[in-house]
């Protein structure tokens, strides 16, 4: 669903998105969530920052627009989406009071999240923006990340949890479709937590968000699907297309359902984790 997903929202974002009384759509959703990262990890105060899992290096670039003294390096394990990245980055401008130099510091590297290649104490942030729930395993990426950063880094994650501690086949169960189509591991909040305290970091804080995360999300979701539907076949409306959107969409169309019940319940959350 990853390219119906881009041409419904006009973006290169794959995050949720933040949502609030103000927000009007996805892309200033997913806008938002970058800007409450960014100041969710001090990135005022960054210089060298690693973005695991970076995707399209969307939230990169919008983080350099904003702290344009930043020196970021994007790990993404699919080369597809780092070439695509490049050519996102080399088309930015150079504004009046940056130099070329500057505005091209976004650098992007092929490599899996639970291996990085970097050396010791060299970055200032690892951040990982709604991919650390598909690393696997999650405690070798903990463990490089505390590997690669200076004694004063921070180590943030934006990351979707199960909150219930109930076994694996209730949870199975309480989460019905979303179990077969949220496409990452199910990390439980509380294994979570441990993993980064066994790496040896200590948690700052946690804030929970996921009430602006599932509910608005799917609402917004309900309330578009014909428009959306529009944008994304409009250029291509054939038969077998049309066909085969409806079907993928149904899918899409009762997991949104199911995660906000399941939020509702208690039973997932989204959380920002700051750790020292």
């Amino acid at each position: 669903m990853t390219p119906y997903t881009g041409r419904a929202t006009g973006s290169n974002m794959l995050n949720f998105g933040y949502w609030s009384e103000k927000t009007k759509n996805p892309l200033q959703a997913q806008n938002e969530l970058c800007t409450l990262v960014g100041e969710f990890a001090n990135l005022d105060s960054a210089n060298k920052v690693i973005d695991i899992g970076s995707g399209f290096s969307a939230p990169a670039i919008y983080w350099k627009s904003i702290y344009t003294f930043l020196n970021i390096t994007c790990i993404n394990v699919n080369l597809l989406q780092i070439k695509a990245a490049t050519k996102l980055v080399s088309n930015i401008p150079a504004s009046k009071t940056e130099t070329l130099s500057n505005t091209k510091e976004i650098s992007f590297v092929n490599a899996t999240a639970t291996i990085l290649p970097f050396i010791d104490q060299c970055a200032d942030r690892v951040v990982a923006l709604e991919s650390a729930q598909h690393f696997k395993s999650l405690i070798q990426f903990m463990q490089e990340s505390k590997r690669i950063l200076k004694h004063d880094g921070l180590f943030v994650a934006a990351i979707p949890v199960i909150t219930t501690t109930k076994p694996l086949m209730h949870q199975f169960m309480k989460l019905g479709i979303l179990s077969l189509t949220w496409a990452s591991e199910h990390y439980k909040l509380t294994n979570v937590k441990s993993m980064i305290k066994a790496a040896g970091f200590k948690i700052i804080e946690i804030q929970h968000i996921g009430s602006h995360v599932y509910e608005p999300l799917t609402d917004y979701y309900i309330q578009n699907r014909k428009i959306i539907k529009y944008v994304i076949l409009k250029e291509n409306h054939s038969y077998f297309h049309t066909v085969l959107y409806d079907v993928l969409e149904n899918i899409f169309y009762k997991s949104a359902l199911k995660m906000k019940e399941v939020y509702q319940k208690g039973i997932i959350d989204y959380v920002l984790i700051k750790a020292h």
